[in-house]
Protein backbone atom coordinates (compact mmCIF):
# COMPACT_ATOMS: atom_id res chain seq x y z
CA UNK A 1 0.00 0.00 0.00
CA UNK A 2 2.83 2.66 1.02
CA UNK A 3 5.04 1.35 -2.10
CA UNK A 4 1.82 2.35 -4.47
CA UNK A 5 1.29 5.35 -2.76
CA UNK A 6 4.50 6.36 -3.24
CA UNK A 7 4.30 5.37 -7.19
CA UNK A 8 1.31 7.18 -7.58
CA UNK A 9 2.86 10.68 -5.54
CA UNK A 10 5.52 10.65 -7.96
CA UNK A 11 3.59 10.14 -10.96
CA UNK A 12 1.21 12.74 -10.20
CA UNK A 13 4.55 14.85 -9.61
CA UNK A 14 5.95 14.28 -12.76
CA UNK A 15 2.72 14.98 -14.63
CA UNK A 16 2.13 18.60 -13.06
CA UNK A 17 5.83 19.46 -13.41
CA UNK A 18 5.12 18.43 -17.45
CA UNK A 19 2.16 20.25 -17.29
CA UNK A 20 3.42 23.28 -15.56
CA UNK A 21 6.23 23.88 -18.56
CA UNK A 22 3.46 23.82 -20.64
CA UNK A 23 1.69 26.44 -18.69
CA UNK A 24 5.08 28.65 -18.03
CA UNK A 25 5.63 28.56 -21.54
CA UNK A 26 2.47 30.18 -22.27
CA UNK A 27 2.79 32.84 -19.98
CA UNK A 28 5.84 35.84 -18.58
CA UNK A 29 7.52 34.99 -15.80
CA UNK A 30 6.09 37.92 -14.19
CA UNK A 31 2.97 36.92 -14.78
CA UNK A 32 3.41 33.49 -13.89
CA UNK A 33 4.78 34.15 -10.60
CA UNK A 34 1.78 36.47 -10.18
CA UNK A 35 -0.43 34.03 -10.76
CA UNK A 36 0.97 31.28 -9.46
CA UNK A 37 -1.60 30.13 -6.38
CA UNK A 38 -4.51 30.45 -9.07
CA UNK A 39 -2.87 28.40 -11.77
CA UNK A 40 -2.99 25.59 -8.80
CA UNK A 41 -6.16 25.60 -8.36
CA UNK A 42 -6.92 25.90 -12.36
CA UNK A 43 -4.86 23.29 -13.08
CA UNK A 44 -5.41 20.76 -9.60
CA UNK A 45 -6.81 18.00 -11.39
CA UNK A 46 -3.49 17.67 -14.05
CA UNK A 47 -4.37 14.42 -15.29
CA UNK A 48 -7.32 16.20 -17.06
CA UNK A 49 -5.28 18.17 -18.99
CA UNK A 50 -3.12 14.97 -21.04
CA UNK A 51 -4.67 13.41 -23.83
CA UNK A 52 -5.37 9.67 -23.28
CA UNK A 53 -4.77 8.89 -27.00
CA UNK A 54 -0.96 9.72 -26.33
CA UNK A 55 -0.18 11.20 -22.63
CA UNK A 56 0.75 14.62 -24.04
CA UNK A 57 -0.01 17.53 -22.39
CA UNK A 58 -3.45 18.80 -24.14
CA UNK A 59 -2.38 22.36 -25.46
CA UNK A 60 -5.67 23.32 -26.33
CA UNK A 61 -7.23 22.45 -23.15
CA UNK A 62 -4.12 24.28 -20.97
CA UNK A 63 -4.90 27.36 -23.52
CA UNK A 64 -8.68 27.45 -22.75
CA UNK A 65 -8.58 27.55 -19.56
CA UNK A 66 -5.73 30.15 -19.50
CA UNK A 67 -8.08 32.31 -21.52
CA UNK A 68 -11.24 32.09 -19.66
CA UNK A 69 -9.32 33.16 -16.58
CA UNK A 70 -7.87 35.94 -18.56
CA UNK A 71 -3.97 34.55 -18.31
CA UNK A 72 -3.62 34.11 -21.98
CA UNK A 73 -2.46 37.17 -23.98
CA UNK A 74 -3.95 37.62 -27.36
CA UNK A 75 -3.76 41.37 -27.78
CA UNK A 76 -0.49 43.25 -28.16
CA UNK A 77 -0.68 47.30 -27.26
CA UNK A 78 0.42 48.06 -31.13
CA UNK A 79 0.93 45.69 -34.05
CA UNK A 80 3.67 43.62 -34.28
CA UNK A 81 5.36 41.27 -36.77
CA UNK A 82 3.61 37.89 -35.64
CA UNK A 83 5.72 34.41 -36.95
CA UNK A 84 4.35 30.96 -36.88
CA UNK A 85 5.53 27.54 -37.31
CA UNK A 86 3.12 24.90 -39.18
CA UNK A 87 4.57 21.66 -38.76
CA UNK A 88 3.17 18.38 -40.07
CA UNK A 89 4.40 14.94 -41.84
CA UNK A 90 1.49 15.08 -44.86
CA UNK A 91 0.91 16.04 -48.48
CA UNK A 92 2.69 19.51 -47.85
CA UNK A 93 0.50 21.17 -50.77
CA UNK A 94 -2.83 19.83 -49.16
CA UNK A 95 -1.13 21.15 -45.73
CA UNK A 96 -0.67 24.64 -46.73
CA UNK A 97 -4.15 24.61 -48.48
CA UNK A 98 -5.66 23.71 -45.46
CA UNK A 99 -4.07 25.81 -42.86
CA UNK A 100 -4.37 28.93 -45.64
CA UNK A 101 -8.29 28.28 -45.85
CA UNK A 102 -8.17 27.99 -41.91
CA UNK A 103 -6.90 31.31 -40.99
CA UNK A 104 -9.04 32.95 -44.10
CA UNK A 105 -12.34 31.52 -42.13
CA UNK A 106 -10.90 33.47 -38.65
CA UNK A 107 -9.90 36.60 -40.51
CA UNK A 108 -6.28 36.14 -41.51
CA UNK A 109 -5.90 36.16 -45.26
CA UNK A 110 -3.29 38.19 -45.32
CA UNK A 111 0.42 37.09 -44.37
CA UNK A 112 4.06 36.23 -45.79
CA UNK A 113 5.27 33.25 -46.30
CA UNK A 114 8.99 33.36 -45.22
CA UNK A 115 9.85 29.18 -45.10
CA UNK A 116 9.17 26.16 -46.45
CA UNK A 117 10.93 23.16 -46.35
CA UNK A 118 10.64 19.34 -45.91
CA UNK A 119 13.20 17.55 -43.84
CA UNK A 120 13.25 13.95 -42.23
CA UNK A 121 9.80 13.05 -42.93
CA UNK A 122 8.11 16.55 -41.61
CA UNK A 123 6.84 19.38 -43.53
CA UNK A 124 7.48 23.16 -41.95
CA UNK A 125 5.84 26.01 -43.50
CA UNK A 126 6.41 29.42 -41.71
CA UNK A 127 4.67 32.76 -41.52
CA UNK A 128 4.45 36.00 -40.85
CA UNK A 129 1.99 38.56 -40.52
CA UNK A 130 1.23 42.21 -39.00
CA UNK A 131 -1.05 41.90 -36.12
CA UNK A 132 -2.85 43.27 -32.85
CA UNK A 133 -3.70 39.93 -31.47
CA UNK A 134 -2.57 36.58 -31.61
CA UNK A 135 -3.83 33.91 -33.77
CA UNK A 136 -6.91 32.71 -31.99
CA UNK A 137 -5.79 29.36 -31.27
CA UNK A 138 -9.51 27.82 -30.67
CA UNK A 139 -11.15 29.28 -33.18
CA UNK A 140 -8.00 28.01 -35.23
CA UNK A 141 -8.20 24.34 -34.04
CA UNK A 142 -11.80 24.66 -34.99
CA UNK A 143 -11.26 25.33 -38.62
CA UNK A 144 -8.66 22.84 -38.91
CA UNK A 145 -11.20 20.29 -37.83
CA UNK A 146 -13.76 21.14 -40.27
CA UNK A 147 -10.96 19.87 -42.35
CA UNK A 148 -10.17 16.98 -40.57
CA UNK A 149 -6.99 18.18 -39.14
CA UNK A 150 -6.27 18.29 -35.29
CA UNK A 151 -3.84 20.30 -33.28
CA UNK A 152 -0.99 17.93 -31.90
CA UNK A 153 1.11 20.95 -29.58
CA UNK A 154 1.45 24.40 -29.15
CA UNK A 155 4.34 26.15 -28.21
CA UNK A 156 5.70 29.75 -28.06
CA UNK A 157 9.19 29.30 -29.30
CA UNK A 158 9.89 33.59 -28.00
CA UNK A 159 7.76 36.31 -28.06
CA UNK A 160 5.98 36.62 -31.42
CA UNK A 161 7.38 33.26 -32.20
CA UNK A 162 4.93 29.89 -32.02
CA UNK A 163 4.71 26.60 -33.41
CA UNK A 164 1.69 24.47 -33.90
CA UNK A 165 2.14 20.86 -34.36
CA UNK A 166 -0.64 19.59 -36.61
CA UNK A 167 -1.84 16.05 -37.66
CA UNK A 168 -3.18 16.35 -40.50
CA UNK A 169 -3.54 12.79 -42.04
CA UNK A 170 -7.30 13.41 -42.84
CA UNK A 171 -6.71 16.44 -44.25
CA UNK A 172 -10.19 17.52 -46.64
CA UNK A 173 -10.49 20.46 -48.79
CA UNK A 174 -12.79 23.00 -48.74
CA UNK A 175 -13.85 22.42 -52.64
CA UNK A 176 -17.24 22.39 -53.70
CA UNK A 177 -19.25 19.81 -54.87
CA UNK A 178 -21.35 19.56 -57.92
CA UNK A 179 -23.93 16.42 -58.64
CA UNK A 180 -23.37 14.87 -61.72
CA UNK A 181 -25.28 15.79 -64.49
CA UNK A 182 -26.33 18.70 -62.53
CA UNK A 183 -25.74 22.29 -63.26
CA UNK A 184 -24.96 24.53 -60.75
CA UNK A 185 -25.08 28.46 -60.78
CA UNK A 186 -21.85 30.28 -57.82
CA UNK A 187 -21.47 33.57 -57.10
CA UNK A 188 -18.75 35.84 -58.02
CA UNK A 189 -15.73 34.51 -56.18
CA UNK A 190 -13.52 35.73 -53.43
CA UNK A 191 -10.75 33.36 -54.95
CA UNK A 192 -10.28 30.53 -57.48
CA UNK A 193 -13.18 28.21 -57.07
CA UNK A 194 -11.64 24.88 -56.50
CA UNK A 195 -14.59 21.98 -57.53
CA UNK A 196 -14.68 18.33 -56.75
CA UNK A 197 -14.30 15.31 -59.18
CA UNK A 198 -16.34 12.53 -58.64
CA UNK A 199 -16.12 10.60 -61.25
CA UNK A 200 -17.38 12.84 -63.98
CA UNK A 201 -15.96 12.67 -68.21
CA UNK A 202 -16.05 16.64 -68.72
CA UNK A 203 -17.24 20.17 -67.69
CA UNK A 204 -19.30 22.79 -69.17
CA UNK A 205 -18.68 25.99 -67.77
CA UNK A 206 -21.02 28.89 -68.75
CA UNK A 207 -20.57 32.60 -68.02
CA UNK A 208 -22.59 35.70 -67.79
CA UNK A 209 -22.87 37.69 -71.57
CA UNK A 210 -21.85 41.12 -69.13
CA UNK A 211 -19.27 39.45 -68.06
CA UNK A 212 -15.40 39.01 -69.76
CA UNK A 213 -14.15 35.68 -69.08
CA UNK A 214 -10.80 34.53 -69.90
CA UNK A 215 -10.61 30.59 -68.79
CA UNK A 216 -8.57 29.92 -66.60
CA UNK A 217 -9.26 25.86 -65.83
CA UNK A 218 -6.69 23.68 -63.93
CA UNK A 219 -6.75 19.66 -63.71
CA UNK A 220 -5.50 18.73 -60.17
CA UNK A 221 -4.92 15.32 -59.02
CA UNK A 222 -5.65 13.99 -55.11
CA UNK A 223 -2.30 15.69 -53.89
CA UNK A 224 -3.02 19.07 -55.45
CA UNK A 225 -0.48 18.05 -58.78
CA UNK A 226 -1.04 20.10 -61.81
CA UNK A 227 -2.51 17.19 -64.21
CA UNK A 228 -3.40 19.33 -67.19
CA UNK A 229 -4.66 23.15 -67.87
CA UNK A 230 -6.87 24.95 -69.96
CA UNK A 231 -6.21 28.31 -71.02
CA UNK A 232 -8.01 30.73 -73.11
CA UNK A 233 -6.68 34.16 -74.11
CA UNK A 234 -10.22 35.71 -75.44
CA UNK A 235 -12.66 36.69 -74.27
CA UNK A 236 -15.51 33.20 -73.68
CA UNK A 237 -19.01 32.61 -72.69
CA UNK A 238 -19.29 28.68 -72.69
CA UNK A 239 -16.31 26.30 -72.60
CA UNK A 240 -16.44 22.34 -72.37
CA UNK A 241 -13.27 20.94 -71.40
CA UNK A 242 -12.57 16.43 -71.10
CA UNK A 243 -12.01 15.63 -67.39
CA UNK A 244 -8.46 13.96 -67.48
CA UNK A 245 -8.59 10.80 -65.42
CA UNK A 246 -7.43 10.81 -61.89
CA UNK A 247 -8.12 14.23 -61.71
CA UNK A 248 -9.78 14.94 -58.15
CA UNK A 249 -10.15 18.72 -58.36
CA UNK A 250 -11.00 21.21 -60.44
CA UNK A 251 -9.88 24.89 -60.17
CA UNK A 252 -11.55 27.69 -62.29
CA UNK A 253 -10.80 31.29 -62.13
CA UNK A 254 -9.97 33.95 -65.17
CA UNK A 255 -6.31 34.74 -66.85
CA UNK A 256 -6.29 38.13 -65.60
CA UNK A 257 -8.97 39.01 -62.72
CA UNK A 258 -11.95 37.41 -60.94
CA UNK A 259 -13.66 40.77 -61.61
CA UNK A 260 -13.93 39.49 -65.24
CA UNK A 261 -16.51 36.97 -63.90
CA UNK A 262 -18.48 39.52 -61.27
CA UNK A 263 -21.78 37.65 -62.14
CA UNK A 264 -20.56 34.31 -61.17
CA UNK A 265 -20.58 30.85 -63.23
CA UNK A 266 -22.68 27.94 -64.46
CA UNK A 267 -21.03 24.54 -63.83
CA UNK A 268 -22.32 21.30 -65.42
CA UNK A 269 -20.62 18.00 -65.04
CA UNK A 270 -21.28 15.48 -67.49
CA UNK A 271 -21.31 11.66 -66.14
CA UNK A 272 -19.11 9.25 -67.63
CA UNK A 273 -21.75 6.85 -69.22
Amino acid sequence: MVRKLFIFIVLTTVLFANLDDKIRNYLSPEQYAKQVNLIKILFKNSDDFYRKSDGNVDSLKVIEVLKENGLFKMFYKQPVSLNIDFITDKNPLIFIKVVSESLDAIGYNYFLTSQAQKSDGKFLWSINLRTEHLVNPILFAKELEKRGCTIDDISKKKENYWVYKINSDNAKLDAKVVDIDTTVKFKKPISDYLIQNNGASSIKIRTSFSDHWYPKIIFLDRGLHVISQKIINERTYVVEVKIPINSKYIKIGDLYTLDNIKHGLSIYLKSAN
